[in-house]
């Protein structure tokens, strides 16, 4: 989608002023803004509102720094989209994660929403319960994806102080950083295949469905049948089947959202998390990550 360029270089030493908040909320519906604020709020999240994306996008350039955004799908001028295009301009660790909200999305839109990397789409009328967990699945996400890389990290012998002390090292962090680069290498080689082979020779979703379910575990996120489904790139009545297939085999399993019974949440089972965990043992190994 093209969309004319904004210019976000903001000098250092505004950076460093920025005004960091949790959520960023855009929607040319005041009601809707008053609506969505009062929620997040009342969570203890700290918010500010914009009526549309130009409105989002000057916040930002003057220094506001949001962990997630939280935008209407349709607005005149410039769309959700279109919006969300502008914040590839942002670095991996200062881009904030996205949920779009919706009266009248549909498949396509969630699809296109997913390659945009929206954490999550969200229908109007919006439940409360529903839009907070939405946004703290997403600021969790973002803390892991801001872990710094371990590759660059400087060494243990590096790290000490003229006390001698050494410094303090996550283990933890570290692994779930390096299994989520390693997702993200496996995304970009697909990505580059797909520009060289048609898409339709590697067209079954299952893998990828395990990936994106494997990902989520590794942030504490949830997943829901239709942002799978819509994440999986092929049609709807297909990655049913393959979930069907998947289940079948004890990889995934079903759950009721018990927040909100119209909403059906897949999970990896024991066997395929440790099928994909092994999977990932293997990989960082013989990479040498």
């Amino acid at each position: 989608m093209a969309a004319q360029q904004v210019p976000m270089n903001v000098p250092r030493n505004s950076l460093e002023r920025a005004s960091t908040i949790d959520v960023l909320v855009v929607d040319d519906d005041t009601d809707t803004i008053e609506e969505l604020v009062e929620y997040l709020s009342k969570a203890g999240l700290t918010c500010k509102a914009a009526a549309d994306g130009w409105a989002a996008l000057k916040l930002l350039a003057d220094g506001f720094k949001p962990g997630v955004v939280v935008t209407d799908l349709r607005m005149p001028e410039m769309d959700g989209m279109e919006f969300v295009e502008q914040l590839r301009q942002f670095n991996d660790r200062e881009r904030p994660e996205v949920i779009f909200v919706s009266g009248h999305a549909g498949f396509d839109d969630a699809v296109a929403a997913i390659r945009l990397g929206a954490r999550d789409m969200l229908t109007k009328p919006i439940d409360p319960s529903k839009l907070v967990r939405a946004v703290k699945s997403a600021q969790l996400t973002r803390q892991v994806r801001r872990q710094p890389d371990p590759a660059a990290e400087p060494r243990a012998e590096d790290t000490k102080g003229t006390s001698g002390m050494m410094a303090e090292r996550t283990p933890g962090k570290d692994l779930v950083a390096r299994k989520r680069a390693a997702l993200a290498d496996l995304r970009t080689i697909r990505r580059t295949r797909d520009q060289y082979f048609p898409s339709d020779l590697f067209s079954d979703p299952c893998w990828e469905m395990l990936l994106d379910l494997y990902d989520a575990k590794l942030v504490g996120g949830e997943v829901t049948v239709t942002s799978l489904g819509a994440a999986s790139g092929v049609p709807l009545t297909t990655a049913l089947r393959r979930m069907e297939a998947l289940q079948s085999h004890g990889l995934i399993v079903r759950v009721e959202d018990a927040g909100d019974r119209r909403r059906t949440i897949i999970r990896l089972t024991t066997p395929g998390l440790q099928a994909v965990e092994s999977f990932f043992e293997s990989h960082l190994g013989r990479s040498g990550a």
